[in-house]
């Protein structure tokens, strides 16, 4: 399996990768979340993705075919009178195409998260992951994740 970082050229093809995701969001949150009609659906927002310099996505591919992707977001807040000043890599978004998944490509992209965080000297990964999701919660926990804040949700 390669690990490549994400190109401009790239979009169509994040795009694509993408629908898999938004696809089981909306199938869950229909009136959250969009589903998507085609595969180009998300072609402008991974243009813009690709040229934010605070985000970096990664690409799994094998013989050529893309399995999947991670999309992280360098996050930094500075400190005030609640909190104190915090950087870290935001692990926005993680998908894996149906067929791939328990053949380790979360398990890569997820650990080429955790070089990239090292080598720009950042201290701690965070992630969030709707509560319908507990196969990828299994696997972030798996991945040495572990929870600590708890939204909660009252629909009127």
């Amino acid at each position: 399996m390669r690990i490549r970082r994400a190109v401009s050229t790239d979009s169509l093809l994040l795009s694509s990768l993408c629908v898999d995701v938004q696809s089981l969001h909306a199938e869950h949150y229909p009136d959250l979340f969009k589903m998507p009609e085609n595969d180009d659906f998300a072609v402008p927002y991974f243009d813009e993705m690709l040229a934010d310099s605070a985000t970096i996505i990664f690409i799994a591919e094998e013989t050529g075919q893309a399995l999947g992707y991670i999309l992280c977001k360098l996050i930094e807040r500075q400190e005030n009178l609640f909190k104190f000043a915090v950087r870290y890599l935001d692990i926005d978004q993680i998908s894996v195409r149906p067929a791939a998944r328990g053949n380790g490509v979360g398990a890569v992209l997820m650990k080429q998260a955790e070089t990239v965080a090292r080598e720009l000297n950042i201290p701690r990964i965070q992630l969030n992951s709707w509560g319908f999701n507990t196969h990828a919660h299994i696997f972030f926990e798996k991945m040495g994740f572990e929870k600590f804040n708890h939204h909660f949700v009252k629909n009127l």
